[in-house]
């Protein structure tokens, strides 16, 4: 059974950080793409076009380079997160079952289908974290209402 639990979190690791690369390629992509729109634009005889088409080439990068250093961020922050041991108290790393969801508090991916189940894969610093962070199994913690009793920790 330990070994189950540790395969299946070194599994749903590899899955989210694959997600965060593919966020990490898809922003470096956009920032790439912006530039060499804003480098390849031919001045036009109407100046004022050309230059808002710039500007707006150079906004798009701007934001997709603040996507990628975000994303960067993240999978930098995800890899430091120890993911290889069980956990007997919700800390980063852990995945906390409730009935039939599972909470893996170490990136803020959202809800994921994983292996026919559904995973909260929760950033460290989301208000669930903060609530769930330092319970044990059989704890019931309160969400807008919904009460999510932790049924197993690891």
């Amino acid at each position: 059974m330990v070994l189950d639990k540790l395969a299946f979190k070194s599994r749903l690791r590899a899955h989210c950080l694959a997600l965060i690369q593919q966020r990490v390629d898809n922003a470096a992509a956009a920032m790439e793409q912006a530039q060499e729109s804003a480098n390849s634009d031919d001045k036009s005889s109407a100046g004022d076009k050309y230059e808002t088409g710039r500007a707006m080439s150079h906004i798009e990068r701007d934001n997709a380079a603040y996507q990628l250093s975000v994303a960067m961020d993240d999978r930098n922050q995800f890899i430091g997160i120890d993911c290889e041991k069980l956990y007997d108290k919700v800390d980063n790393g852990a995945v906390v079952q409730s009935g039939d969801m599972l909470y893996f508090l170490a990136t803020g991916l959202g809800v994921l289908s994983f292996e026919g189940m559904k995973v909260v894969a929760l950033s460290p610093k989301a208000p669930l974290s903060a609530l769930l962070r330092g319970k044990v199994k059989g704890e019931t913690v309160t969400l807008n209402g919904k009460a999510i009793t932790l049924s197993d920790i690891f």
